[in-house]
């Protein structure tokens, strides 16, 4: 017992005189080496930390990759593919883009109207991607909205069939849009039988007096007045295929009927003009 305490007394005395040595001596201490301290904290990467803003989109890029800017493409592509663009294509082109910058606007009010125009216009004239990229792109945008898709794929055939004419590369271009999009076949061959079926019966020219009629012009009125007539009718009937609530139509029924009666009539005009010079 009396050695036990012996030994703890010794072990105390070491410590305190080891304790004493420590405080009376600093440069005896441990050192931190504060270059690898540092060098590690660099090294160390923040989840939390702020990551940089990615560089933003231009206007027209954001335009281009909407879903508005998809179908003006999809649109371009079919209307260039036989390479002619009749006068009644034009029109229905530049009707639906008006639609698609009214509806543009309508969801940003950082968009200028005139801004909207050139650009839109600038994808109809210059679009490089092929159809299957533009098409699964508007597939991604469109995923449950089968009606919607539909009704894009019955205004190609109306857009395509506004000379009175399917092209073989206007056909394979609204097959391939159909299939990237999984349009039903029943729904698709539908679509292609009443095409088919209305312009098989070429639509008869009426007489010159019934075409004016139709036009709400007369015969003294100069052609640019003519003109601007048809183009308010061709903006009148034209198909709306950006709004769910004429999904249901018919666009054959209510508007390519019509459409094709006003084309046919100025057309009838132009060629009876043309006689009396």
């Amino acid at each position: 017992m009396e050695i036990l305490l012996l030994v703890t007394i010794v072990i105390i005395a070491i410590a305190f005189i080891n304790f004493k040595d420590y405080l009376n001596h600093p440069h005896k201490r441990p050192q931190i080496n504060a270059q690898e301290d540092t060098q590690e904290f660099k090294q160390y990467q923040n989840p939390y930390k702020e990551q940089p803003n990615l560089q933003e989109l231009s206007r027209e890029e954001k335009i281009r990759d909407s879903e508005y800017g998809l179908i003006v493409a999809l649109l371009a592509k079919l209307a260039q593919s036989d390479g002619k663009v009749c006068e009644l294509e034009l029109e229905l082109m530049e009707n639906t883009i008006m639609d698609i910058t009214n509806a543009l606007m309508l969801q940003s009010a950082m968009y200028q109207k005139d801004e909207i125009l050139s650009i839109l216009h600038q994808i109809f004239k210059e679009t490089t991607q092929s159809v299957e990229e533009l098409t699964m792109r508007y597939a991604a945008y469109t995923k449950g909205q089968y009606k919607s898709r539909l009704k894009l794929v019955e205004y190609m055939f109306s857009l395509a069939y506004a000379d009175g004419k399917l092209g073989e590369n206007e056909r394979e271009i609204i097959l391939d849009v159909a299939a990237y999009l999984e349009i039903d076949n029943t729904d698709f061959n539908t679509l292609y039988e009443e095409y088919e079926k209305f312009y098989a019966n070429t639509i008869q020219a009426k007489d010159i007096q019934e075409s004016y009629k139709i036009l709400g012009v007369s015969e003294e009125d100069s052609i640019e007045h003519i003109k601007d007539a048809y183009k308010k009718l061709v903006q009148e009937y034209h198909p709306d295929i950006l709004h769910h609530k004429g999904l249901d139509e018919s666009i054959i029924e209510k508007y390519t009927q019509k459409l094709q009666e006003i084309n046919t009539a100025y057309e009838a005009i132009k060629a009876h003009k043309n006689a009396q010079k």
